[in-house]
C-alpha cells in the first residue's frame, strides 16, 4: 500500500497565519508538563494539547509511581522486575537509568506540590503485579494521576515564559530538509496556524482508542505516532498493546479501570463459579505481570462461556479498602456494587501502547529537532510488555530530560534563524461522502476481533487487508475537522500494529499468538522497526 500523504491538509505560507516560540511542547500530560518545567526562563515555552489541558491518560492514572523508597527495597531488584516483565526485550541501561531517577523526580513531584499518601508519617508505598516489594507511591487512595497532573499544571501555570492552549489539535509535524520545525495546528483562538519553533517536543500520548473497549480517554488516538510517521520518523515494537486485565465490565458504563493496586492488596480473581483461577495459571497468582493475567483471564472467559470474570475484595478489611480506593469505590457504588460485600464484573481492555517513536537516552528521535516522551515513545523502558506504574515514571523520567536538552539544543540555534517557506499543494477534492464515525465505529470493533489479546496470523491478515481497503480511500481525503483526522491517525496506528504484529511470528509479553505460541529467543530477542 503507498504511503500517506505528507500532510493531512494542503496549506500555503502566504494564507496561513504563523506564531514562533523557543519550544513547542506537543501534549499536556505527565511528560509534556514535566518537560516544560525544565525549560529555563530565558526561553519561551508553548504547550498545545487537543482537548482541555487536565484531559490526559496521565490525569485519570489511579495506580502511582514506582521508585525504591524503603530500606527494605533495592534498585536491583526493581530493574529486574522491570526487565521480567518486560520478556527479554528491555534496554537494560535505560531501565537501570530511569529506575535510579525514579527517587528524585518523586521529590521533585512532592516539591511542586504534590501530596502523596502517608501512613505514619512516612510515604505509603503500595505493591503492584510483577513487583516484589512495596514501591508504588500513591495519592488520594487510587487517584495518583488527578493529584499529580493537578500540582505540575498549577506549577506551570505560574510561569511567565510557558504558555498553555487547550482545544488545539496538532494537525502534523512541519519538517523541511529532514528537520522538525514545528507543526501545524488549529486552535479556536486563532483558527489553522504554523507554528514555528526552534526545537518541538511531542508527548501526545497512546492510541487505545484503536480499539472499542479501552481504559484511555477519548482523546488517545494516536495522533502524535501518526504525525511522526508521515514526518518520516523511525517506529518500533507496535505489535505491543497493553491490555489491563481488570476493567470494570457493567452494560451502560464506560470501561472504567480497576487498579493494579487492588490486587497488590491482596484482591482474588474468579470464574462465574467462585474459583480461584490464577494461581493454577502462575506462581505469583494475581500479582502476577500484566499480560499473564490478562491472556489468563481471556483462557478462563472462553472455559466457562462467560463474558468476564470477577474481583473479589470481600475477605479484605472494609475500611482499609474504602479508604484506598475511594474512586473505585465511589463508581461502583453508581452500579449497585459494594466492593467491600459484592464480586466486581471485570475484564480487560487496551491500556497502554508501548511502541512508538525510537528515543535515545537522552529523548532525541530520529528526526532532527524533535524530541519525545512518554506514552507516544518505545524508549527501550518496557520491552514487551510494562511494569505497573513504571508509565508515569517514564513520562517524568524522560519529560525532564526532554525539557533540559531541547533547552540546550534551542540556545544553540541563533534568534535570527530564517524558517523556509513549507507549503502542501491542494488536494483533489472526493465528492462522496463518508461517515466518518462508523469508519472509526468498525476500525475500533476489528481491532478487538483480529488483534485482540489472543492473535492468530490469518485473522491479522485478513484484518490488514481491510485496514488497507480503508486507507486507500481515506488517507487520500482532505478533512476540516478533527474526527476527520483522529480517523486518519487511527487508520495509520492500527496499520503498523497489525504489519508487526503478522511479522512477529512467536509470543512474547503482549503479543500472544496461537499459531506461534511459544518463545523463539533464536529469532526474535529484537526489535521490529515499522518500514
Amino acid at each position: 500500500m503507498p504511503g500517506p500523504p505528507r500532510y493531512l491538509v494542503s496549506f500555503g505560507p502566504k494564507s496561513t497565519a504563523h506564531r514562533f516560540t523557543d519550544i513547542l511542547v506537543i501534549g499536556a500530560g505527565i511528560a509534556g508538563i514535566r518537560a516544560a518545567l525544565e525549560v529555563p526562563p530565558g526561553l519561551d515555552v508553548l504547550v498545545v494539547t487537543k482537548d482541555n489541558v487536565r484531559q490526559s491518560s496521565s490525569q485519570y492514572a489511579q495506580g502511582g509511581i514506582a521508585g525504591v523508597l524503603s530500606p527494605e527495597d533495592r534498585f536491583e531488584d526493581h530493574v529486574e522486575d522491570t526487565l521480567t516483565a518486560g520478556a527479554g526485550l528491555c534496554d537494560r541501561e535505560v531501565v537501570e537509568h530511569v529506575v535510579h531517577e525514579a527517587p528524585g523526580q518523586i521529590n521533585d513531584l512532592i516539591r511542586f506540590g504534590a501530596r502523596f499518601d502517608e501512613e505514619d508519617g512516612q510515604l505509603a508505598l503500595g505493591r503492584e503485579g510483577g513487583h516484589r516489594r512495596r514501591r508504588i507511591v500513591h495519592a488520594l487512595g487510587d487517584a495518583t494521576g488527578h493529584e499529580v497532573m493537578s500540582a505540575i499544571i498549577d506549577r506551570a501555570r505560574t510561569l511567565p515564559n510557558v504558555s498553555l492552549w487547550d482545544q488545539t489539535f496538532t494537525i502534523d509535524l512541519l519538517t523541511n530538509e529532514g528537520a522538525c520545525l514545528g507543526a501545524m495546528v488549529q486552535s479556536p483562538q486563532y483558527g489553522r496556524l504554523l507554528v514555528w519553533a526552534r526545537q518541538t517536543i511531542l508527548a501526545t500520548g497512546g492510541a487505545g482508542m484503536v480499539y472499542r473497549e479501552t481504559t484511555n480517554p477519548a482523546v488517545a488516538t494516536g495522533d502524535g505516532m501518526a504525525a511522526g510517521y508521515r514526518a518520516g520518523a523511525r517506529l518500533r515494537d507496535m505489535e505491543f498493546m497493553q491490555f489491563h486485565p481488570t476493567v470494570l465490565y457493567v452494560a451502560g458504563s464506560s470501561r472504567f479501570l480497576i487498579s493494579e493496586a487492588v490486587r497488590g492488596e491482596g484482591a482474588y480473581l474468579r470464574d462465574k463459579n467462585g474459583v480461584r483461577f490464577m494461581p493454577a495459571e502462575d506462581n505469583r497468582g494475581e500479582l502476577a505481570p500484566r499480560d499473564i493475567v490478562a491472556q489468563a483471564i481471556v483462557r478462563c472467559m472462553e472455559r466457562t462461556q462467560h463474558p468476564n470474570v470477577y474481583l473479589d475484595l470481600t475477605h479484605l478489611d472494609q475500611e482499609r479498602v474504602r479508604r484506598r480506593f475511594p474512586g473505585i469505590d465511589q463508581v461502583c457504588r453508581g452500579f449497585g456494587l459494594d466492593i467491600t460485600k459484592d464480586l466486581i464484573p471485570v475484564r480487560p481492555g487496551a491500556h497502554y501502547m508501548i511502541g512508538g517513536l525510537i528515543v535515545d537516552r537522552e529523548g532525541r528521535t530520529s528526526i532532527p529537532n524533535l524530541w519525545a516522551a512518554g506514552e507516544v515513545t518505545s524508549s527501550g523502558l518496557h520491552g514487551a510488555n510494562r511494569l505497573a506504574s513504571n508509565s508515569l515514571l517514564e513520562g517524568l523520567v524522560y519529560g525532564a530530560s526532554c525539557g533540559c536538552g531541547a533547552s540546550r539544543a534551542a540556545l544553540s540555534i541563533p534568534q535570527s534563524f530564517q524558517f523556509p517557506a513549507i507549503e502542501s499543494p491542494a488536494r483533489k477534492e472526493v465528492s462522496e461522502e463518508l461517515d466518518v464515525s462508523d469508519l472509526t465505529n468498525s476500525l475500533r470493533s476489528l481491532m478487538v476481533r483480529k488483534m485482540g489479546i489472543i492473535r492468530q496470523g490469518s485473522e491479522m491478515r485478513e484484518a490488514l487487508a481491510t485496514v488497507d481497503f480503508w486507507c486507500r480511500y481515506v488517507l487520500a481525503r482532505e478533512f476540516d475537522s478533527a474526527p476527520g483526522w483522529e480517523l486518519q491517525n487511527l487508520l495509520t496506528i492500527a496499520r503498523l500494529m497489525i504489519a508487526s504484529a503478522i511479522n512477529r511470528e512467536e509470543s512474547r509479553g503482549v503479543h500472544f499468538r496461537q499459531d506461534f505460541p511459544k518463545h523463539d529467543d533464536s529469532c526474535w530477542v529484537r526489535h521490529l522497526e515499522c518500514e
